[in-house]
């Protein structure tokens, strides 16, 4: 139940009195856990654009899972993760819970512990330190050297390069979308860069210049809260770019995104959504012999830049109860190899992927893409002779993947 105006204020009071030098802010509106992590995040992120001690205690009345000490305690243990690759939280910014008593909502003291330098930060080297000097010099020649970078420099630079209008990076992702993973079927659930999902729905497409993990978490949990509270006709899926955020540095990327998968099974989000990664040099860590650092198989998740693909839980259980994932793996790499890995990543360091134009899967002669195209068709529901019909085809198709596994390769 929606606590009332005056249980309200009474909340506010008491955590007023408590903490009398904090500014006290009430989410009145957040109604889920989504919400209340983007609210902390964008109060540290507050304070890390201020630069000065002082506290924000944030208080979520509505939030009925906060009632419970358990839902609590997990929701800070995902905070305490996610200090292992923030700059500011967990050092200078952190966060600590006032309890208000059994059921009622804590509140949560968001507290910056001193103000930020001034300066840049190299007031505190010795001005004696000759950096500049011949020994110094001679001594990091190599380092200092300015020679021509190698041709792999100049190819990573491009890979890495943004561009500044974010309509170009929305371009080039949707152009991404329409190519590899739609026409190429790479998803066998993806019709365009428009629609997608069993059943099918908008894909929404939000561009974000954040740097900070902190930023990043904030924006995130946003659009985890906008995707489970739209209409799955209207927003089937989202794929939220981050085109700054570690572009460079694929381990950075993948340890941020490490956190995000944390919290779903303790949080119960879980239930609600499901999550992948793509970035520009992504790699699959699964250990599997054709996920090596030069396989083509890793094309299906390397995108013009840095991506978080929010999905629904139940679409995603649908559709990989309808089609196994390992069929989709299999064929994804063979149509990937198909292409090969130079010009694979050719296309994907020139952001231009026109020599596929002609590649598009026709899913009437696709396996797996008409079995795809048959679901969608009947939003996941398909009738009971048709679904049938499917589970047999997707039994024929997986005892072909065996026997080809156990038939010896070819001398």
């Amino acid at each position: 139940a929606v606590l009332s105006l005056r249980a309200a204020i009474d909340v506010e009071a008491t955590l007023q009195k408590k903490l009398p030098d904090a500014q006290v802010v009430m989410h009145q509106d957040a109604g889920n856990l989504a919400e209340v992590l983007a609210e902390l995040w964008g109060h540290v992120c507050t304070l890390i654009r201020e630069g000065k001690a002082r506290s924000i205690v944030a208080s979520f009345p509505n939030v009925k899972a906060l009632g419970s000490a358990m839902a609590t305690t997990r929701l800070m243990g995902h905070l305490d993760v996610c200090k292992d690759v923030c700059d500011s939280f967990g050092t200078d910014i952190i966060v600590i819970v006032h309890t208000l008593g059994d059921g009622v909502s804590p509140g949560f003291e968001v507290k910056r512990l001193r103000d930020a330098p001034e300066g840049d930060g190299w007031d505190d080297w010795d001005d004696d330190d000759d950096w500049t000097g011949s020994e110094m010099m001679a001594k990091y020649k190599d380092i200092l050297n300015d020679s021509e970078p190698t041709e792999d420099e100049k190819q990573f630079a491009r890979l890495v390069a943004v561009p500044k209008d974010d309509k170009e990076v929305l371009m080039k992702t949707r152009d991404w979308v329409n190519v590899i993973i739609s026409d190429m079927g790479i998803c066998p659930f993806s019709q365009s860069a428009d629609k997608a999902g069993l059943p099918v729905g908008g894909v929404h497409y939000p561009v974000s210049r954040v740097t900070s993990c902190e930023e990043c978490y904030e924006v995130y949990w946003r659009e985890v809260n906008y995707l489970i509270s739209s209409k799955e006709k209207e927003v089937s899926t989202t794929l939220l770019i981050v085109p700054d955020f570690s572009i460079q540095n694929v381990e950075a990327f993948t340890s941020f995104t490490d956190t995000l998968t944390h919290p779903l099974e303790p949080l119960g989000i879980e239930k609600l959504i499901q999550l992948v990664y793509f970035h520009p040099q992504w790699v699959f860590r699964d250990g599997a012999d054709r996920m090596g650092d030069q396989s083509a198989a890793n094309f299906a998740r390397r995108s013009p830049f840095p991506m978080i693909n929010i999905l629904r839980t139940k679409q995603v259980r649908l559709a990989q109860k309808s089609i196994p994932t390992g069929l989709v793996y299999t064929q994804n790499e063979e149509t990937l190899s198909e292409v090969g890995v130079e010009d694979l990543q050719r296309m994907l360091i020139e952001r231009d992927w026109k020599q596929l134009a002609e590649t598009r899967v026709d899913r009437r002669y696709n396996k797996l893409g008409k079995i795809a195209q048959m679901l969608m068709d009947t939003d996941g529901t398909p009738p009971e002779e048709v679904k049938a019909a499917l589970d047999q085809q997707i039994a024929d198709l997986e005892a072909q993947r065996e026997e080809s596994r156990r038939s010896p390769s070819p001398p």
